[in-house]
């Protein structure tokens, strides 16, 4: 899957938006919170060494399985500071079918979806 068609993907789940806080080659999408917050990031694509790659968050324990058992794919969240490392990981896109990383994509941001609050959830 190309990143242009896994950032579609994420931008039309609900709340969600585009974003560049890194610089305009590195994409996030967040999901929107109220003003006086930045909104909760769940994906974020970047090119690294010619491949297109997309960082995303799941429970510790599945980025476990996935780095262990597709290495050549998935790694550790390629900038994430040691707190977010144990639930961020990054894929590479060619490399995963788009099915896995779409499923990937959803557990992101019902992850970052669980953090707003109820009113932020119903404003959406």
């Amino acid at each position: 899957m190309k990143a242009e068609k896994l950032l579609k993907y994420c931008q039309g789940k609900k709340g969600a938006y585009l974003d560049f806080p890194f610089g305009d080659d590195y994409a996030v999408v967040k999901i929107r919170t109220s003003s006086k917050r930045n909104g909760y990031i769940f994906a974020e694509f970047f090119v690294k060494d010619g491949e297109e790659k997309f960082t995303f968050s799941t429970s510790a324990e599945d980025a476990e399985f996935l780095r262990e058992n597709i290495p050549d794919a998935v790694t550790r969240g390629w900038h994430c500071p040691p707190v977010q490392a144990k639930y961020k990981s990054t894929a590479v896109l060619s490399r995963l079918d788009d099915v896995l990383l779409e499923k990937l994509a959803d557990v992101s941001y019902e992850r970052a979806f669980s953090k707003l609050t109820a009113k932020e959830k119903s404003d959406l």
